[in-house]
Order: C-alpha cells, then sequence, then structure tokens
C-alpha cells in the first residue's frame, strides 16, 4: 500500500468511541481494610469454616447490639433479637415475607428500589411506593403515606438515608411516622444501611429509638459498603423477639446461616479502628463535591441530597421530546437507570461510584444530552 493510500485509509477510519460510562452502578467498590482480611484469615487458619450459631456468632450479636445502643439509642437482647443475614437484602425479603400475608400491603417511603415491591409481590402482597414532593427533595411525607394507607396495610418501609434520591428522616418527620405507625399498628421496617453517609449538616436517627416503637420496628443494616465487604454476604437485622422469632426460622430454612469467615471479618469490621468508615465518607464526598460543581457548570437541575451516594438529576423537561431520552443517553455512552423504576418519573437516577474525573466527564455528557432534549421539546 502506497504512503498516499495509508494516509486516506488513515483520515477515512471511524473516530474512535468514547468510553462507555456507567452512571447506574450501585456499589462502591472499596477495598476489604487490612484488619478485616486479617481476621478472616485467621478465621480460616483457625478452622472456623463451618456452620455457626444460627443465629449468628455470639460475639458478632453482642457487638451489634452495643454498636445499636450506643450510635442508635437502640436496645435489643443480642441473643433473641439480632439476626446475623447473608446481606441486607436477605434482611428485606426475610422481614416482608415474615409481615406480610397474602393480599397484604407494604408501603414504602420513595423513592426506592424495585427491590421492596418485588419482595413483596414474592411474599403474596403489593408495595406501594410514596414518592414525596421533589419540591422537598422527596423527603419523606407522613401525611402523604396516611392518605394511602388501606385495610391491608401492614407495614411501613422506611430508608433513611434513602436511595436514590439521598433524603435523610428528620426528627419531626421521623416522629410523625413513628406517630403514624403506632396508630394504626403498622410494623416498620428500617433500612439504615447508609448511615454512614450523610452530609451537609444531616443527622440520620433510627425510628426504632422512638418512644413506642421498639416493639415494633425492625432495623436492618450490613457491612458491605462502608466497610469493604460487597460480596462478603453479612449483614444483620435487629428488633422485638416477637418479630424476630419467625424471622429467624424463615432464615434458617432458607439459608442456614450466614458464612462463618464472613462474620468473623463483620465482627473485625465492627469493633475495629472507624478509618475505613471515615475514608468512605471523604471518598463519596469528594465525589459529591466535584460531581456537583461540574453539573453546576454545566447549567443541569439536580437534587442535592442529604445522604447516601446516589442522586437525581432534574429531566422532566425532557418528557415531551422527540424520541427517547434512553436511546439519546446510550447514544452519549451513559448507562443511567430509570427514575420512573424508582417511582421518580422525569428523574435520572446517579450513582456516585465512579472516580471523580469520570463524572466530571458524565457532567458533560449529560448536559449535552438533556440540552438536545430540552430543544426537541420546545421544537414539539
Amino acid at each position: 500500500m502506497s504512503a498516499i493510500a495509508r494516509e486516506d485509509r488513515l483520515h477515512s477510519a471511524p473516530a474512535q468511541r468514547p468510553r462507555l460510562i456507567d452512571l447506574s452502578r450501585g456499589r462502591l467498590g472499596l477495598a476489604t481494610a487490612p484488619h478485616v482480611r486479617e481476621a478472616a484469615k485467621r478465621a480460616l487458619d483457625d478452622g472456623e469454616t463451618h456452620y455457626t450459631t444460627r443465629p449468628g456468632l455470639n460475639p458478632l450479636r453482642r457487638a451489634i447490639a452495643e454498636k445499636l445502643e450506643r450510635e442508635n439509642g437502640i436496645r435489643v437482647h443480642p441473643e433473641r433479637e439480632v439476626l446475623v443475614t447473608c446481606g441486607t437484602r436477605e434482611a428485606v425479603f426475610v422481614a416482608l415475607h415474615v409481615l406480610l400475608e397474602h393480599g397484604d400491603q407494604a408501603v414504602v417511603a420513595g423513592p426506592a428500589a424495585r427491590l421492596y415491591r418485588d419482595v413483596a409481590r414474592l411474599a403474596g402482597g403489593t408495595a406501594r411506593v410514596i414518592p414525596g414532593d421533589p419540591a422537598d427533595g422527596f423527603a419523606v411525607d407522613p401525611d402523604a403515606i396516611a392518605r394511602r394507607l388501606t385495610s391491608r396495610t401492614r407495614a411501613l418501609v422506611l430508608v433513611s438515608p434513602s436511595s436514590p434520591a439521598g433524603s435523610v428522616a428528620a426528627g419531626d418527620r421521623l416522629e410523625a411516622v413513628a406517630e403514624l405507625a403506632l396508630a394504626r399498628g403498622l410494623a416498620v421496617l428500617s433500612v439504615e444501611k447508609l448511615e454512614p453517609f450523610v452530609y451537609d449538616g444531616a443527622a440520620a436517627r433510627s425510628v426504632g429509638s422512638l418512644p413506642g416503637m421498639a416493639e415494633r420496628t425492625v432495623t436492618i443494616n450490613g457491612f458491605s459498603e462502608p466497610h469493604g465487604l460487597a460480596g462478603w454476604r453479612v449483614g444483620y437485622m435487629a428488633g422485638p423477639e416477637s418479630l424476630l422469632g419467625p424471622m429467624t426460622q424463615l432464615k434458617q430454612a432458607m439459608s442456614i446461616c450466614s458464612p462463618a469467615v464472613s462474620q468473623h471479618a463483620a465482627l473485625a469490621a465492627i469493633t475495629g479502628p472507624r478509618t475505613p468508615l471515615e475514608s468512605a465518607r471523604a471518598l463519596v464526598a469528594e465525589r459529591r463535591d466535584r460531581f456537583f460543581a461540574a453539573l453546576d457548570t454545566a447549567g443541569v437541575r439536580y437534587l442535592r441530597p442529604q445522604g447516601g451516594y446516589h442522586m437525581l438529576v432534574d429531566a422532566r423537561h425532557a418528557n415531551g421530546a422527540g424520541g427517547s431520552l434512553q436511546r439519546a443517553l446510550r447514544s452519549a455512552r451513559l448507562r443511567v437507570g430509570s427514575g420512573a423504576a424508582v417511582g421518580a418519573p422525569g428523574w435520572l437516577p446517579i450513582a456516585l461510584t465512579s472516580p471523580s474525573e469520570v463524572l466530571e466527564e458524565a457532567a458533560g455528557r449529560l448536559a449535552s444530552v438533556l440540552a438536545e432534549a430540552k430543544g426537541g421539546a420546545n421544537d414539539g
């Protein structure tokens, strides 16, 4: 091939496609802390590779009970009211299968992942997401929840900090939710796995610590993201023996116990130094600040979350745009979830799980897609 032909071929070659940026990836992917890995290695060397006590290792359950009392104001009996699970998903599955019978309803303060609706359906019931007002940051709305309760409502699911909106249930609203649960005889499922990730002066409180709520609240938490234990399959649930008893029976029928090595790792995580928690929180804070600044510069509207590591970008103006917004996002090499799927139609759920420089690049692409969508809507 001649030099001229090679030059012509070079200039006619298609431009390299930009890298795909996944803004839907839900895991931070942090490394497991060294002292946690060492505890797992010791457990292996010591032959801790068999079934544990079915509800979980006694030292781990005691450490969980101590943590709940010290940090959350919740007092539970470590042996009768703490259950170690194979992650928080198993805890949600077990809890809703015990709380709901055929035709029963759970109300979910949202927006929220499809998990709760899917599990409620598997249990023979339904779950209704009450997303709150976007003008109020999708904060939990006790009045809206009260209006949607029915005679078949048995449980209220409260996720705080929430995902993907990132709202944190404030004191007065949390107290109103508690009063509603007490007045209507509802069990409360409080999912608090994002509690280390709270920002801008917000304070995460546990509904189970409020007067009268210990007898009807199941608190779910875990170790996956703040401790770098995603994939180790270990979480926990805590609550009154009247509820934890049947939940323990169902959990044992499903999976017997969480892996022994994982439980030893969790024990090291919950009793060890707080440095990994602080580092994880600082990492998310840095990503938040840089991504928010990039969105501001690009003129993209969004809700500033109080907690967690997800957020919502405003795409409501694109509802009337010609073509598909998701198709435009794919063309821009952005993978973004559906707001409608989490109870927030017109919004784009974004996960802050990519490095800051990648998020900054994504902000520019989002701005271009949304600007084109807005123009298309105006033309229509």
